[in-house]
Parts: structure tokens; sequence; C-alpha cells
């Protein structure tokens, strides 16, 4: 199939647009947003209509006139064809919107309609729109995978029934649905699983039934001897329930004096703690005070300060000293030129020299100019003497011209030699050999004099520092030495040591002070406890200061443990033999309602099984068919892909030079391919790598399911990713298919395809 015309009326942001294809490879130039995805778009709204989603669909309707329709022209099989399509946005009042469509295809020669009502994509190329935007319609390199699980199950029912439509899993899931009613995998549902259930319920109930004149005899015999012994049980537990009391009631005394009396002696103990905790003093200050300790902290700091600074100002001014002590090697340099590095009379020297070498270079030019000119008049004199047969007159003027130039290039060459002679000798006074070697002397002194001023001013400024840095230590320490002789502290020779070991000595008075009210919170919160715990005891049961009303050493003695477990035991023997008499009675309830006869039963039981058994078979023979056509299918799949995977093996050797030449291609079209050493998921492998691979997958696609015609490819921004040499193989390959007589379309924003296939061959070239 070729595209030959386009004609875009209205779709998107494109209106009233025409554009010319021709066969073999056209390439489609344009900037981003000009159009190129919108005519792909197009291309395939032409042969399928416009997109499912609301979202697609409202982007390929033209917002100036809410309407999406054009033509397109193309030749297939000998015949040349026109479709037409048009597509209107309609609005409701309740704000709804419908898209009522019109698309016919008709001759291009006759003019007359041969297909209306159809999709043309699936009549002319036999394949869905599904198969169609996973083979030939190549989108920018994101979405150049092929469509997974759909795609494959539309390739397989092409190759099953030659027809798409005719869907194998449709009818696996009709059958299922079938087989499903009747009864589910698992046995729990379905018609089967019900009456199953009906007929075991039945069953019950012809059992129930026989037995129920007995069981009622033996239920009520039953009930009578339970209640004699839930009697006994209960009389046994209210008993041992008493003697539980009363060892709770004495236990509560026991506990509530025993807390009375550890109350008494922790508040004796608080007020002892209480007495320890007046502040420690120091030379008549309370040196365990925070705010104390605060202040001589920050003297530290500002000690530490003080130092660090005074340490780097020292650093600073030895460092300046060191770098004047250096320059003082090459003061010799430049007091050459006078006192204090030369000043105004450098200054004139170099000016001189200057003028004297500005006046040698005239003198030179000059010199050589007149006796260039000299020369060059002589030889005209002698050209001409010759010339003019011995004539000698404008000879003798031009040879009088240059005998003048002569001498004045002499009398110049004699002039140049004052100032040359000059420069010699002011060049060997400073040890020169000449005018650049004094330029670079005269360079050296003023960087040196420079430098010398930059030093010594940093010196200064060093030694200003220092100084402060000086007074600022003296006056810190001078601070914290009259702080801590005030305040008592014992001072060393050093100041930092005997700061650190006051703030040690305050900080562990602090610490002292800290645990013990740490220790008073602790006694109070224990008090705190224990009134608490006091107040809960009941009321009732200390009603008597006293244990006298018991017998102590019985209670001391008393069996806990097993009184409990007795008392445990019985109340889940009562709990037991009244659930049990309770069971009875719902029994002999439910035994009183039977009233179907066993007879009756029996004859249910029997047509249930009959139809359990025809339902069975019907069952089987669902369960036969499913099987027989997952198996065909799951053959027909697993031998799509090889055929797949070795086509696209060809293409892909060929493309990368041998080096990825074993591919692989699961059920759904996932590709894989080797590095040479193992099979790798096309994931693990370069974008551009990726890209080229799923090409060659498409295309063995578009070879293996296109039984009628093959539209052209169309490659929106595909090649972005890949490199230039892989990009040539490419093109290179799409230009042998359209030898074949398969036309390419390749949308792009860059001249890179157009410059790679003037060196391949022929292409028709459109610019947006």
């Amino acid at each position: 199939m070729i595209f030959e015309h386009l004609y875009i009326a209205s779709f998107g942001a494109l209106s009233d647009k025409t554009y010319q294809f021709s066969d073999g490879v056209n390439i489609v130039e344009g900037a981003n947003e000009s159009g190129k995805s919108t005519i792909c778009g197009f291309i395939k709204f032409m042969f399928y209509g416009l997109p499912s989603k609301p979202e697609e669909k409202a982007h390929a309707i033209s917002f100036r006139d809410s309407r999406a329709a054009g033509t397109l022209t193309f030749s297939d099989a000998g015949k040349r064809y026109r479709i037409e399509r048009e597509v209107i946005r309609v609005t409701s009042a309740d704000g709804k919107s419908s898209y009522p469509e019109k698309c016919t295809v008709y001759d291009a020669e006759t003019n007359l309609a041969c297909l209306k009502g159809q999709s043309p994509g699936e009549v002319f190329f036999g394949v869905s729109e599904t198969v169609f935007d996973n083979t030939v319609y190549i989108r920018q390199t994101a979405d150049s995978k092929v469509g997974g699980h759909t795609l494959g199950e539309e390739a397989e029912n092409i190759l099953f029934s030659a027809n798409e439509s005719i869907n194998t899993k449709k009818a696996i899931a009709k059958l299922d649905s079938a087989r499903v009613f009747l009864l589910h995998k698992n046995r729990r549902g379905g018609k089967i699983a019900e009456l199953e259930h009906m007929r075991d319920e039945t069953e019950e109930a012809l059992e129930t039934a026989k037995k129920a004149s007995g069981d009622v005899i033996y239920l009520e015999g039953t009930r009578r001897q339970l209640s004699e012994k839930k009697e006994e049980s209960e009389k046994q537990l209210e008993q041992v329930q008493k003697d539980l009391k009363q060892y709770e009631r004495y236990t509560v005394k026991k506990a509530y004096q025993k807390r009375k009396a550890e109350k008494a002696r922790l508040i004796e103990t608080e007020e002892t703690l209480a007495s320890k905790k007046s502040p420690p003093e120091h030379g008549g200050r309370d040196i365990s005070d925070d705010a104390y300790i605060a202040v001589l902290e920050k003297k530290q700091n500002e000690l530490e300060l003080a130092t660090s600074r005074y340490t780097d100002a020292e650093a600073e001014l030895a460092s300046a000293n060191q770098k004047l002590s250096e320059m003082s090697e090459k003061l010799a340099i430049f007091e050459r030129f006078g006192a204090n590095g030369g000043g105004k009379q450098r200054n004139e020297l170099i000016s001189k020299m200057r003028d004297l070498r500005r006046e040698l270079n005239s003198a030179s030019r000059f010199a050589i100019g007149f006796l260039i000119l000299a020369g060059v008049m002589a030889a005209a004199a002698a050209i001409l003497y010759f010339m003019l047969d011995k004539t000698p007159v404008v000879s003798y003027v031009i040879g009088g011209v240059a005998l003048v130039a002569f001498l004045v290039a002499v009398f110049f060459f004699i002039r140049k030699n004052k100032p040359a002679s000059d420069i010699h000798t002011i060049c060997s006074k400073f040890g020169c050999r000449n005018y650049d070697e004094f330029e670079e002397l005269v360079r050296a002194a003023s960087e040196d004099e420079a430098y010398m001023v930059f030093i010594t001013g940093a010196r200064d400024e060093a030694n200003d520092k220092f100084s402060a840095a000086s007074e600022r230590l003296e006056e810190i320490s001078s601070s914290i030495l009259d702080v801590l002789g005030k305040d008592g502290f014992e001072i060393s020779g050093n100041t930092a040591v005997s700061l650190s070991e006051a703030i040690a000595v305050c900080r562990a008075a602090r610490t002292e002070i800290t645990k013990l009210e740490t220790i008073c919170e602790e006694q109070k919160n224990k008090i705190d406890e224990i009134e608490q715990s006091l107040s809960v005891y009941p009321k009732e049961y200390l009603k008597e200061a006293c244990l006298d009303e018991y017998d102590e050493e019985a209670m001391e003695h008393f069996p806990l443990a097993a009184k409990k477990r007795e008392s445990e035991f019985l109340s889940g023997a009562i709990a037991s033999q009244t659930d049990k008499l309770h069971q009875i009675e719902v029994e002999l309830a439910a035994l009183s309602h039977i009233t179907i006869k066993p007879t009756e039963l029996a004859e249910q039981k029997v047509a249930l099984n009959e139809e359990i058994k025809q339902l069975t078979a019907k069952w089987n023979a669902y369960m036969l068919a499913i099987e027989s056509l997952e198996s065909a299918s799951g053959k027909l799949r697993e031998g799509i892909s090889p055929k797949i995977a070795k086509s696209a093996e060809k293409l892909m050797s060929a493309l990368t030079d041998g080096k990825y030449s074993k591919i692989g291609v699961d059920l759904d079209f996932g590709l894989s391919f080797s590095d040479g050493t193992a099979m790798r998921d096309a994931s693990y492998f370069s974008a551009g790598t990726g890209d080229l691979a799923y090409i060659c997958l498409r295309i063995a696609l578009i070879e293996l399911l296109y039984k009628k015609s093959v539209p052209p490819f169309l490659f929106d921004e595909s090649f972005v990713r890949m490199d230039d040499t892989r990009l040539a193989k490419i093109l290179s390959l799409i230009f042998k298919y359209s030898e074949r007589n398969f036309q390419s379309i390749l949308f792009t924003c860059h001249e890179r395809e157009k410059n790679t296939m003037s060196s391949i061959g022929a292409c028709h070239l459109l610019s947006l």
C-alpha cells in the first residue's frame, strides 16, 4: 500500500492542510509542536476512526469547528482508493457530547463508493486497531514497545482462525462460565454443590427422624442427672467463696498496717534529707548556683577566644616579619636607581631611555628607507640609460636623485650612532646587555617596590592586631583572677587551669545538690504513692484496726492456691453443666418440631441423587472442552514466539554487525536478547539498543500478521536515542524494504535522518 495524497480539513490543531507523499522513503521535517504527531494520528483516524478514550477523542476534535474531517488517497494492489471520514461533536442541552461519524471509501478512478460503514483498516489490512498500533505505527521512543498480552491474544486469533474477532479466550470464558454455574473448582459453589448440600441435609433429616424418639428419652434422663450435679456443685462453691472472702479481709488489714508503717518511715527519711540540702558556700558565695556557674563558663569562653586570637595574631606578625626579612635581599636591585628605590630619578632615567629608543628606531627606519630609495633610483637610471639609445639626460637626473637619497641615508646612519651609544652606556651602568634587559630590570624593581610597600603595611597591621590581642588577653585574665580571688578559689600560675578547676568545684557542688533534690523528690513521690494506695482499701474491711478477730496462724497457712483452683473448677463445672442443660433443652425443642416422615425424606434423597448425576456428566463435558481449547491455544502461542524471534534475530544481527544475534520473545511479546554471556531483559541494555530491538520485533510481527495489504511504516521521532551508526543501519533496512514496494514515512524534528539518507538512497522530503 502507498499513501499518495493527504488532506486534513480539520483535525486537532491542523486545518486545511495538504500533504503529498511518494513511494519509498518519505521524511517529514518540522519543529516540535509543528503537527508531526497530529498527522500520524490523522492517518490512524482515517483507517480506524476516533480513539475510544474521551481525553484522546477530545484532543482529536478541532476546537475551531468541533469536528475531525479529511481525505486520504492511496493505492493498493494496482487500484487507487480515497477514504473520506468526518466526525462532528454534538453537545446536548444537558452538556453530554455525542460523536456521529460518516466514513466512505471510494474508487479514486471511478469516484464510486466501494466500502461504507466498515472500518477501512480492518478491511484493507486484516488487523485490528491494536495490531496496527503495535506494528506499523511506531510512536516516539517512550512508546516503542509492543502491546503485550492483548497483542498476543489477537495474533493467536489471527493465526488460529484467520480472524482476530473470533477469540478463543472468549469461547473458553463462555464454557468456563457454564462450568462454574454447575460447579466451582473447589466444589463449594454452583448448582451441583447446591444439590449435594440439599441431599446431605435430606439425609441428615432422615437420620434425625429415625433417631428422634430414642433421643428424646435419652435427653430427658441426662437432663435430670445434670440438674442434681449442678445443685451439689453450687453448694460446694458457696462454702469455698466464703473461705476466700475471710482470707481476703485478713490480707487487706495486714497490708494496710504495713503501708502505714512504711509511710511513717519515709516521712522521717525525707526530713533528714531536707536538712542536708543547704547550699555549699565558698568565700561567702553559693557556688552551686547555676547562674554563677554560667558566669564562670562565659569567662572561660572569653578566655579561650582571646587566647586563640592572640595566637593567630602572633603567627601573622611572625609571618610578616619573615617576608620582610626575605625582601632585604632584593633591596639592592632597585636602590641602584637612587635613594629609596629610585623614585623620581628612576622615572626620569626610564623616560630618557624610552626617548633614546624611539630616536634610534626613527633614524634606523629613515636610513633604511632612503638607502632602498637610492638603490631603486640607481637601478632605474641604469635601465633608462640603455633604453634611450645612449641619451644620458634623463638618466643623469635620476642618478642625481639616487645620489642624494644615498647621502641622506648615510646621514641617518651616522645620526643613529649617538642614541645607540647613550643606550649602551646606561645599560652597561646597570649591568644590562641591551635595552630589553634594562626594561626587565625596571619591571622587576617596580614589582619589588610595590610588594615591599604591601608587606610593610601588612606587618604594621599584624603588629596592631597583636597588640590589641595581647591587651585583651591580659584584661580578661586579670578579670578572671579578680573573681576567683574574691570568691576564695585557689589560683595557680595558669589562669585557664585555675578557672577550669574552679568550674569543676562548682559543678561538683551543683551535682551533689541535684542528687539530694532528686532523692527528696523520689521520697516525696513514694509517700504520695502510699497515700494513694491506702485510699483504695475497702473501708468496710478497716472498721477494726487490729487483727485479733482472726486465727493468724490459720490465716498464715491458708491454702489460697488450692482454694482458688477449687473455686475455678466448681465455677467451670457449673458453667459447663448449665450449657449442657441449655443444649439439651434446645435439642428437645428441635426434636419436638420434626414432623416429616422418614419415607418422604428417602424419596427426596433418591430424586436429588439422580439430578446430581445428570449435571455432573454435563460438567465433565465442559471441563474436557476447556482443557482441549486451552491446550490448542497454548501450543499455538508457543509456536508464534520462535517464528517471530527468528525473524527479529536476522534483522538485529544485521543492524548490530552480529553483536546481538540471539533474541528471545515470550508469549506476550516481551523481548530479551543476548550480550554474549547470557539472555537478558531488554531493559538491561541501552535505550538506543532497546529501541532498535523493538523495531526489529515490529517488522517481524508485520511479516507474520499482515496477510492482506501492509500499510506504510509510520515512524514518529523513533530514532532520537540511536547513535549515528545504528541510525544508518536502520535507515538502510527501511530503504531496502522500500525497494520491495513498502512505503515509509519518518516524522522528525532533526536533519540527521535526511543527511544520513542522502548517503543511502533517494527519499522524498516534506517540510512543515
